[in-house]
This record gives C-alpha cells, structure tokens and sequence, in this order.
C-alpha cells in the first residue's frame, strides 16, 4: 500500500516536469513533506492542469479506506467507470514505508523515503471520483498499488504504480489500453531511512524526509 507520501519540489521544477502553463503558474502549492489519506493532494485529470482533491474514494469495502486500489482489482464492475473515464495523475517526489527492524523487544518498525534517485518529481497512476463527505459531495482521488519493483520490494509487498514520463498522456487518455501501462517504473529509485518523525501524521516537515542513519 502507500500510505504517505511527499510532495515538496519547487513550483518552476513542477511546471517544468508537467508541463504546466498559463494561468496554472499562478497556482500556489504548499510544499508537503508527509501527506496522509483524507488530506488534499495534487492531481492533473487534463494536460497543463493541476487541481488539487481529498486523497481517498469510495470503494467496495470501506474498511480499506480507498486511499489504495489494487490493479489486481480493476477488472471488477465497481470500478469500470473510473478505469475508463477518471483516470488521473498524481502528483509526487517520494512516498514512504516501513520495514521491522531488530527482533523481540527491541524490534522497531524503521521508515524509509522511497525516492528517485536524482530528486525529480513523478506521477502515481490514480483514479478520482465523487464522494459523500459530511453531507458534501466533493471530488477525491486514489493511488492504484501493484507488486513491488526493486528497492521497494525491500520494504513492503506492495507498491504505487509510478508512470515512466513518456506514459503519463496515455494514462490520461481514456480510450488507451490501460493494463500494459500499469508496471511500476521503480528503476531509479533509492530507498533513504529516514526519522521516526514521519511516523505521526502531526508532523510535516523537511526534516521528515531527511536521511538518518538507523540504529545499529
């Protein structure tokens, strides 16, 4: 699953990596360094525009939340609309996840910033929808998850599906085939440990994304 995520490079980088332009270089986006479900998150639905939603849908068991879907599950009736009709980007500069380290008691869950390894933003395979918040239909999204690809195989069994650049107007294209482009571009990535400050949704810093060396 993803469960937190970050999003913190500098607006020129962005527009630059998403080719954003027009009246979007006015749009100020605050940079996050640990976003949790139910949070607002940056998506682009139409080419050279951001918009910014609630990060979780309505999904069959609500239990899960609907921050993740598996793509394993897309084929099911419930989703047939948004696979073919909401598909979105999401926005993105590393996400997070936690792997036990030591046993016994002196086992600690250590987290990790999974990151590409020059530092460049990217997009996670999403789909958005409308859901029923406190009586208020507002638009929300989620990241589509899939079997882990190198570094991230280390830490979890499962992972985003992180579109290559030359994917992402495809994703966005309705009438595209969308299976073959659902394979985790994870060939760049590095995995970095990071503080046990990101363990708390309260805190959203740099200094949650900043390397640290684990305990020996």
């Amino acid at each position: 699953m993803c469960g937190r995520y970050k999003l913190s490079t500098p607006g020129d980088e962005l527009w630059e990596s998403f080719d954003v332009h027009g009246d979007q270089l006015r749009l100020q986006l605050i940079p996050h360094y640990s976003i949790a479900p139910t949070q607002q998150i940056a998506i682009i639905r139409n080419p050279h525009r951001i918009e910014l939603v609630r990060w979780g849908i309505r999904i069959p068991n609500p239990k899960a939340g609907g921050f993740n879907v598996r793509v394993e599950s897309l084929g099911a009736p419930f989703y047939r609309d948004s696979i073919h009709g909401r598909r979105c980007l999401i926005l993105a500069d590393g996400f997070y996840e936690w792997r036990v380290e030591g046993e016994g008691k002196t086992a600690k869950k250590q987290p990790f910033l999974i990151k590409r390894q020059d530092g460049q933003p990217f997009a996670f395979a999403g789909m958005w929808d409308k859901v029923q918040i406190k009586g208020e239909l507002v638009e929300a999204a989620t990241i589509l998850t899939s079997t882990p690809r190198g570094v991230a195989a280390q830490v979890h069994d499962r992972m985003p599906v992180i579109l290559p650049a030359e994917a992402r107007m495809a994703w966005l294209d309705p009438t595209a085939r969308f299976r073959e482009l659902l394979e985790p571009d994870a060939a760049t990535l590095e995995l970095v440990p990071v503080s046990p400050l990101v363990n708390s949704v309260k805190n959203d810093s740099p200094a949650c994304a900043e390397r640290v060396e684990p305990p020996g």
